[in-house]
C-alpha cells in the first residue's frame, strides 16, 4: 500500500486531502506544528472516514529544519500543503520566511528520499499579480508590482523556488514536481475550525455587517475539487511539471449573496452599491480599499491543464457555499 505525506495536517485543505487519500486506499503520515493536536483532529477525521490503521503524524516546523527527511522517508507521494494565510496587510517575513523556509526543507528532504511526485500547494495569488483581467496556467505574479500583499509575495516566492531548485538539479538527482493554484476557495471545513477564505467570503454576508455589495467579482472552487486535483495530479502521468489553475467560475458578490438568500439566509446584503460609493466609503473603511481597483471588473481564468490533464470537471461550488454558511451557522459564528 503506497504511503503519502502530507504537510500541514490540520489545515483547511489538507484535511479534505487526508480525508480522500484514505477513500483511495492509501496510507497517509502527516505534519502538525505540535502533537497536541492529534486527538482533536482524528476525532474529526474519524467523523467522515475511517482512520484506523490508516494514518500517522509526525511533529515539524516550517521555520526548523530538524526532522523533515525523517518524516518523509519511506513516503511514496510528498503533498505540501502547508503555509500560512494571512489576508491583506501585515509584516512580509511574517509570511514569506514559513512559506518559503517550509517549501524549501519539504522538497529538499523529498528530493533527498526520491519520492514519485510532489505536488505543491500554490495559489492564485501566484498568478493574478501583473495588472491582467484574463489568466492562464502560464501566467505570474509580477513581484516588482509594488501594490503586492504579503500573502501573494510569499506564494509567488515559494512556487517560483520549487521550479527553480528542480531546474538547477542534475537529471539524475531530479523528482518530478507539479503546482496547484485554486483561485478562492469554500466549503465546509473537516474540523470546528473555519477557513479564512470561508470568513472572507461568506461569514461577511452572513452576519448583515456588510450593508450592500460591492460590484466586484470573485472566482470561486470547492474545497473538494481542490483536494481531488490535487492527488489526481500526484498520480496523473502528464502532469508532471505542471501548474494548475483552478477556478470553477467567476462570479459577482451579489451572485453569492443572492445564493445564500434563496437558501434561507435573510441577512445578506440585496442592494449592489454603485462604483463611486464604494470608493468614497473606502477612504473611511480601510477593509474596501482592496476592492477599490478590481469594481466592474469581471475577470477571465482558463483552466486548460486541470480540465485536459487532469480531466477535472467541478460542479459542486453553489452547494459548497450553502454548506459553508450552514457550518458557521451551526458553529454559532453567525
Amino acid at each position: 500500500m503506497e504511503k503519502v505525506f502530507v504537510s500541514g495536517g490540520s489545515g483547511y485543505i489538507a484535511l479534505h486531502c487526508i480525508k480522500q487519500l484514505i477513500e483511495q486506499g492509501y496510507l497517509v503520515k502527516t505534519s502538525l506544528r505540535s502533537l497536541n493536536k492529534v486527538d482533536n483532529l482524528l476525532n474529526c477525521l474519524s467523523r467522515h472516514v475511517d482512520c484506523t490503521g490508516k494514518i500517522e503524524f509526525c511533529e515539524l516546523n516550517l521555520l526548523n529544519d530538524e526532522g523533515w527527511s525523517e518524516s518523509i522517508k519511506g513516503c511514496d507521494y510528498v503533498l505540501h500543503v502547508a503555509s500560512p494565510v494571512i489576508p491583506g496587510r501585515a509584516e512580509v517575513d511574517e509570511l514569506v520566511k514559513p512559506a518559503l523556509g517550509g517549501l524549501q526543507r519539504c522538497l529538499k528532504a523529498a528530493v533527498e528520499n526520491k519520492v514519485k511526485r510532489f505536488v505543491m500547494t500554490s495559489s492564485f495569488a501566484a498568478i493574478y499579480g501583473n495588472g491582467k483581467s484574463e489568466f492562464n496556467d502560464d501566467d505570474w505574479t509580477d513581484l516588482t508590482n509594488e501594490k503586492l500583499f504579503p500573502y501573494e509575495i510569499s506564494k509567488t516566492k515559494a512556487e517560483l523556488f520549487l521550479w527553480e531548485h528542480i531546474n538547477s538539479l542534475d537529471k539524475s538527482e531530479r523528482i518530478e514536481v507539479c503546482a496547484i493554484n485554486p483561485v478562492l476557495v469554500v466549503g465546509p471545513s473537516l474540523s470546528d475550525s473555519v477557513s479564512i477564505s470561508n470568513r472572507i467570503a461568506i461569514k461577511k454576508l452572513l452576519t448583515g455587517s456588510i450593508p450592500f455589495n460591492p460590484k466586484i467579482s470573485i472566482s470561486i472552487v470547492d474545497v473538494k475539487d481542490v483536494a481531488l486535483a490535487h492527488i489526481t495530479a500526484m498520480k496523473e502521468k502528464n502532469a508532471a511539471g505542471k501548474r494548475f489553475l483552478l477556478s470553477e467560475k467567476t462570479i459577482w458578490c451579489s451572485d453569492i449573496s443572492n445564493i445564500l438568500y434563496d437558501n434561507g439566509f435573510k441577512k445578506v446584503p440585496r442592494y449592489t452599491a454603485p462604483n463611486w460609493l464604494i470608493k468614497f466609503l473606502s477612504i473611511f473603511i480601510s477593509s474596501l480599499r482592496m476592492a477599490v481597483e478590481k469594481l466592474g471588473k469581471k475577470e477571465v481564468l482558463h483552466t486548460n491543464n486541470a480540465r485536459n490533464i487532469l480531466k477535472w470537471n467541478p460542479k459542486g461550488v453553489d452547494q459548497a457555499i450553502v454548506s459553508s454558511a450552514k457550518q458557521l451557522h451551526d458553529l454559532k459564528l453567525v
